[in-house]
C-alpha cells in the first residue's frame, strides 16, 4: 500500500513548491533542500526564476515558472506569452499555466498556433481545480491537452471540505479517461490535507500503473507559506 510517508520520502514523485513572494534567502534554502533531497523539480513564481537559477544551474533540477490566467483573451495571452518567453531566457525549463476550466477551450485555441515556437525544448503544464471539471468532460480534457501537446496536467484542489469533497471521485474519473498510450504526466499542486496525496497515488497506481512514474506531488518548502 502506498502511504503519505512514501510519497514525502520518494524524491521521484515529490517536487518542491516555493510560494510567491519568497525572499532570496528562502529561495536559497529551497534550492539547497532540493539538491540535498534529490528532488528533480521545483515550482516558483516567475519573478523567482532569475534568483534561483544560479543555485540550480547544472544540478539536473527542472525549474517550472507558475502563471495564473484569470481570463483568456488576446490581451492576457499576449502578456503571458511575453512573460513565459522572458522566464525561459532566465533559466526556466517549463511553465505551469493555471486557468479556469471554463476558459480551457479558448486557451487551447489561442496557444495552439504558437505552442511549438514558444515551448521549443521547454515543458508545458496546464493546471486547474480538479473539482471544476464536469464528470462527463474528462475525455475532452485529455483530448485538449493532447491537441496542444501538453507535457502534463497539474491538478489543484483549492477548497477541501473534507468528507463533503468529491476529490476521490474526480481523480477516479480523470484517470479512467486518460486513453491508451497517454504520454502526459499527472501532477498535483500542494493540498490542504496531506492524506489527499495518498488517495491520488493509490488511484493512479490502481487505474493507470503505467503512469506511476509520471505522477508528481508538489510540497511546499514552507508548509505555512501561501
Amino acid at each position: 500500500m502506498i502511504d503519505t510517508d512514501f510519497i514525502l520520502e520518494n524524491s521521484n514523485v515529490c517536487a518542491m513548491w516555493c510560494a510567491a513572494g519568497c525572499e532570496p534567502t528562502d529561495l536559497a534554502h529551497a534550492a539547497n533542500t532540493a539538491i540535498e533531497q534529490g528532488v528533480n523539480t521545483i515550482s516558483v513564481a516567475p519573478s523567482a526564476v532569475a534568483v534561483i537559477w544560479p543555485w540550480l544551474e547544472n544540478k539536473n533540477i527542472k525549474i517550472l515558472a507558475r502563471f495564473y490566467l484569470k481570463s483568456v483573451n488576446s490581451e492576457t495571452m499576449s502578456g503571458i506569452t511575453a512573460n513565459i518567453n522572458s522566464v525561459f531566457k532566465q533559466g526556466a525549463d517549463g511553465a505551469q499555466i493555471f486557468l479556469n476550466y471554463n476558459d480551457m477551450d479558448a486557451f487551447v485555441s489561442q496557444i495552439y498556433a504558437i505552442r511549438d515556437d514558444l515551448f521549443f525544448n521547454k515543458r508545458l503544464f496546464i493546471g486547474f481545480d480538479i473539482t471544476s471539471v464536469p464528470p462527463c468532460d474528462w475525455n475532452h480534457v485529455w483530448d485538449s491537452m493532447r491537441r496542444i501537446r501538453a507535457d502534463g496536467i497539474i491538478f489543484a484542489f483549492t477548497n477541501d471540505t473534507g468528507d463533503n469533497s468529491n476529490f476521490v471521485g474526480q481523480v477516479y474519473g480523470a484517470m479512467k479517461c486518460t486513453g491508451n498510450e497517454n504520454k502526459m504526466s499527472v501532477h498535483f499542486a500542494p493540498m490542504q490535507m496531506p492524506g489527499r496525496l495518498e488517495q491520488a497515488a493509490r488511484l493512479i497506481t490502481e487505474l493507470c500503473p503505467e503512469m506511476v512514474d509520471k505522477m508528481k506531488f508538489f510540497i511546499k518548502d514552507n508548509p505555512r507559506a501561501q
